[in-house]
């Protein structure tokens, strides 16, 4: 007995049934595949971070075919890959060299006197407050008082002197109006020769140059044009010529180390030599001028003498490092404090010295071997200010406790015998 044929409603029903039933199959091998594709992922991302944390981005970049070197986290604005190629392009030193200079040319104007009258000329300052102040060399502001500063984006603005430092060759500036950015301040106690370093100023007018070397020295003791003394000083062989002074000297970290200040050459032009002041000098240096409009530093009223074996030989010292007290003024601080200046009258050159005085070796506990102790020990020092001195005197050592400090000057800071 045939069975009978499906109606045409029976036939549209099983039709759709089978439709439905193949739509709900794709849909369940879709779903599978979803789910097999994220747990692939997870598994991924899981076996991903196993080799970072154990080989780090290098080993992780290497393992993806990727040829590597060195990793450098540069600034947020420099690219790692150049034109999405799987190489690098820039060198690591390239690459913090370029970083360093992005992340401070902002900071940096460039100065130019507005006052036909000033001998000062064009020179670069750095941005130390969002509201205006620019510390600079003296010698770039000369005797100026009214200047114009340009920045990297082109703006320019009037700014007017606030007070400078003859001695730190430091000067600070005040722009019209803020809004400016920043430098970054570092420490110039993690400066070690070989250090890289970057300057960043105006060679000859060509403005918001880069120039980068190593640290060559630190603790430099350097004879400024008037005749001061400034120790402590870091020398470089980054080429820097007139236009760079007041400059930052960056370190590789992308932060202000230091502050251009001057050249060694015989030409006026770089020969490998230059010279920044420490940061820390000029953080210091900088404020005291915008709450004063100077700094004030201590200074012994003495006339000293850098002790040496010949003048230690001839005199029967048994020490032949420190510094001579030739002569202390009558009736000054040194001579209330208790130094003694010599007494027996020798040729030493062009000059008189007196033999026979005290021999500091130490202030503050701090050694004193030559002038470039005798000046950094006194540098940070405030003219009121009292210290200890430890001298050498008839074959012994003895302290001489809270002697008071008098105001150093241009004129009394050459109160030196060479």
């Amino acid at each position: 007995m045939k069975k009978p044929r499906p109606s045409l409603p029976e036939l549209l029903i099983m039709i759709l049934t089978a439709a439905v039933a193949m739509i709900v199959f794709a849909l369940l091998a879709i779903w599978t595949r979803s789910l097999n594709a994220a747990e692939r992922t997870e598994l991924l991302h899981e076996a991903l971070e196993s080799v970072l944390s154990e080989k780090g981005e290098k080993g992780l970049l290497e393992m993806a075919g990727v040829p590597v070197d060195e990793i450098h986290y540069s600034y947020e604005d420099l690219p790692l890959f150049i034109d999405e190629m799987p190489s690098w392009e820039l060198t690591d030193e390239e690459r913090r060299a370029a970083a360093v200079y992005l992340k401070a040319r902002d900071s940096v104007v460039q100065i130019v006197s507005s006052s036909e009258l000033s001998d000062a000329g064009q020179g670069a300052g750095v941005v130390i407050s969002s509201d205006g102040y620019i510390v600079t060399n003296r010698h770039v502001v000369g005797k100026g008082t009214d200047f114009i500063v340009r920045l990297y984006d082109g703006s320019v603005r009037s700014a007017v002197l606030i007070g400078s430092d003859a001695l730190s060759d430091i000067a600070v500036l005040k722009a019209d109006y803020g809004n400016l950015k920043a430098i970054e301040f570092g420490s110039s106690e993690n400066l070690v020769p070989g250090s890289s370093v970057y300057a960043i100023g105006h060679p000859y007018g060509y403005s918001w140059s880069l120039a980068s070397g190593i640290v060559s020295g630190l603790e430099r003791m350097v004879t400024a044009d008037n005749g001061a003394i400034i120790p402590s000083m870091i020398q470089t062989d980054a080429l820097v010529n007139p236009g760079n002074s007041g400059g930052p000297l960056m370190s590789s970290d992308g932060k202000m180390a230091g502050l251009v200040s001057s050249i060694y050459s015989r030409s006026g032009s770089a020969e490998g030599v230059s010279f920044a002041l420490p940061v820390e000098t000029v953080i210091d240096a900088a404020r005291q001028i915008i709450e004063t409009g100077s700094v004030h530093r201590g200074w012994l009223d003495i006339l000293s003498v850098q002790l040496n074996s010949q003048i230690a030989e001839y005199s029967g010292l048994a020490v032949s490092k420190g510094i001579l007290v030739s002569q202390v003024v009558p009736g000054g601080e040194a001579d209330r404090g208790g130094l003694r200046g010599g007494s027996e009258a020798v040729q030493y050159g062009q000059s008189i010295i007196y033999l026979g005085g005290d021999v500091i070796t130490a202030i503050n506990g701090r050694s004193v071997s030559s002038y470039s102790d005798y000046f950094a020990a006194l540098f940070d020092t405030k003219a009121g200010e009292r210290v200890d001195i430890t001298i050498y005197r008839d074959g012994q050592y003895t302290t001489l406790e809270n002697v008071m400090l008098v105001e150093q000057t241009e004129d009394n800071s050459r109160w030196l015998v060479r």
